[in-house]
């Protein structure tokens, strides 16, 4: 029987036990995403009537800012109140619609829109949720200057 003299060896023992190490390091490592950041947006609210169907646009200004537009949005007032709960993480940024409606007797209104100021020149994976109305859009976004995006709110 022959027997390989690299396994009897020492070396071969603390070379083995390193590797191992280094794996369960690298196994152990936390995400390098970054930390969460979160912010608050209200909503200025308009009447628009261009969208039949519930969606968002977001268009990427010259200075960085991000316009985000919601549509569409279904028996709300000039009293009632449209805000965005915004989750940042790395690139990965998911928002969360809050809405409040107003009285039944004011001025309609179907659009509400944000400023992002917080985002820089990235492409971003984007999560839109409602749990008020059940709607939900997911897709990505780059933000250079003159980038505009519309998407549809799904079921």
């Amino acid at each position: 029987m022959i027997t390989l003299w690299i396994f009897q060896s020492l070396e071969f023992y603390v070379i083995a036990t390193l590797v191992a190490a280094i794996i369960v390091g690298l196994a152990a490592k936390p995400s390098s995403r970054g930390e969460a950041r979160q912010y608050l947006l209200a909503g200025v609210l308009t009447f628009d009537d261009e969208y039949a169907q519930p969606a968002i646009t977001l268009t990427a200004l010259e200075n960085g800012t991000v316009v985000l537009q919601r549509h569409a949005v279904e028996a709300m007032t000039t009293s009632g109140a449209v805000s965005l709960a915004i989750t940042q993480i790395g690139t990965d940024i998911t928002i969360e619609e809050r809405l409040s409606d107003g009285y039944t007797a004011d001025l309609p209104v179907d659009t509400a829109t944000f400023y992002l100021d917080f985002m820089g020149a990235e492409r971003y994976h984007i999560k839109y949720n409602s749990d008020a109305t059940g709607l939900f859009a997911a897709f990505t976004f780059s933000n250079r200057p003159g980038y505009k995006t519309t998407k549809l709110l799904n079921r």
